[in-house]
């Protein structure tokens, strides 16, 4: 080994043994995977123990190779002999340490990636590139994995038909192609922007969160769904439904928003409140006869409740009161079905049992999978007398005249649910003063009959602050 300069340490030059010894330590028993290679032939002129072992190539073996005998390009064929130098030694020149990413062939033919970082140092009077090796197959099996995944994720998100954008503490990171139909701007705008400098803080429901903006400055932990508004730059409302989720992009945790515009759902569900609000207002056809008391919670923005009064004649009222699967425009459009249906079944007959009948042969026609659960009942003013069924309500109140009210339950299967099923009816003979209260199955909040039989306050104050897990309804009838 030469010496170019005397070793600062020692006041004379290290002999060859000691030089020998010295290289020993740092080169040949290191665990690194070194190589020398030839600086102007490209020739390997030397490789360590931990290069024989991983190559598979003895030092002899090593000694007759050139560098470009290991590396392949993409097509797993030989590289050009010096485009392992013209890496290592930009521009012909040192110009301080390189980092090179290769291919190379073991001797048993398997193919790595590696990762080379190279020095230059003067080895028996030669310049040889000092070459020390990493395998990092892993890594960049790794990053491959991670490279196809966001590729299948953005061909994937690029197919949905809804706006979908990926955030980071509020920082968009992508966006998709309908993204920027609903922003108003391309993709390269959007990206890089906080999400929440694009809604306003007309904060709509969340089921999740409490506000909305404070969502946005931190990651998700779980799915949500929520609702709220955009006033784009155009000044155009749109009303969204947000669905989100934690995801790992580009190996950052991040928060995917799917925006689905409900502008024109609202629009309907607000006319379909509108119109069942307008139903519910409904007075009883006979209001000499009875005094009606009503009181209508939904649970949700529009109920599956509803009921329904019909005037026969001067002296007979038949009345229904139900509740269909579903909300919002499902429930509407049930209520409405059940209604035609109703009114179908009353040209028939005005007795409650066969009324039943006849809807539920309906309903398994017409309503598919759908199940109404009601209670009908036929007020005779002449006879003095109530005659009701029940088909998945099951229960009224009777109160006669200053008496405690009672419970009567008449059986019945759901509409729809059963071809052949059979519903009881109670008879009931009433005077002046004498109280029914008729309920959905909301109302089974309150188990007392005395409860349910009380006043329109007490029942409005028990209910209204009270978290519902269905809509309530309630009915009272008192005779004149």
């Amino acid at each position: 080994m030469t010496n170019d300069k005397d070793c600062k340490n020692l006041v004379h030059s290290p002999s060859h043994a000691q030089c020998m010894e010295h290289y020993g330590c740092i080169y040949e028993n290191n665990h690194l995977v070194t190589l020398l290679v030839d600086s102007r032939s490209g020739s390997i002129v030397d490789a360590n123990k931990a290069a024989c072992a991983y190559y598979g190539y003895s030092l002899l073996e090593f000694r007759a190779l050139h560098i470009s005998d290991l590396i392949i390009n993409q097509d797993e064929e030989p590289n050009e002999p010096n485009d392992f130098i013209k890496k290592a030694l930009p521009e012909g020149k040192h110009s301080g340490n390189q980092v090179v990413m290769d291919r190379h062939r073991l001797a048993n033919g398997r193919i790595v990636d590696v990762e080379i970082h190279t020095g230059l140092i003067t080895m028996l009077g030669k310049k040889c590139i000092y070459s020390v090796i990493h395998d990092i197959s892993e890594r960049v099996k790794s990053e491959l994995m991670v490279k196809e995944s966001e590729e299948r994720y953005r061909g994937l998100v690029e197919l949905c038909p809804e706006p979908i954008l990926v955030h980071s503490r509020g920082i968009i990171l992508f966006v998709n192609n309908q993204a920027e139909v609903l922003f108003g701007e391309v993709k390269d705008e959007l990206i890089g922007k906080r999400v929440d400098s694009f809604f306003s803080e007309d904060y709509i429901t969340s089921d999740v969160y409490h506000n909305f903006i404070t969502k946005f400055h931190t990651k998700a932990k779980e799915t949500f769904r929520m609702e709220q508004r955009f006033i784009r730059y155009d000044r155009r409302i749109f009303d969204l439904e947000i669905s989100g989720a934690p995801i790992i992009y580009k190996e950052v945790k991040a928060t995917q928003l799917v925006l689905r515009d409900i502008t024109e759902s609202k629009v309907e569900i607000e006319r379909a409140v509108r119109l069942q609000e307008h139903r519910h207002a409904a007075p009883f056809p006979l209001e000499n006869r009875v005094d009606l008391q009503k009181l209508y919670v939904p649970a949700a923005t529009l109920s599956g409740d509803f009921f329904i009064f019909h005037k026969i004649n001067e002296e007979q009222v038949v009345g229904i009161i139900g509740d269909v699967t579903g909300k919002g425009i499902t429930a509407a459009l049930n209520i409405s079905a059940m209604r035609v249906l109703f009114m179908d079944s009353l040209l028939v007959t005005q007795d409650p049992v066969l009324l039943l009948q006849d809807l539920n042969h309906k309903a398994t026609q017409y309503l598919e999978e759908d199940y109404v659960a009601v209670c009908c009942f036929n007020l005779d003013f002449r006879e003095g007398r109530l005659k009701a069924s029940g088909a998945g309500i099951n229960e009224f109140i009777y109160k006669p005249k200053d008496q405690n009210g009672k419970r009567m339950t008449v059986k019945g299967a759901p509409l729809g649910m059963f071809d052949n099923s059979e519903f009881d009816e109670v008879i009931i003979y009433f005077d002046s003063g004498d109280r029914f209260c008729f309920y959905s199955d909301g109302m089974d909040l309150l188990d007392d009959a005395d409860e349910l039989s009380c006043d329109f306050e007490y029942l409005r104050d028990s209910i209204v602050n009270t978290p519902l897990q269905d809509d309530c309804t309630w009915l009272s009838l008192n005779i004149r």
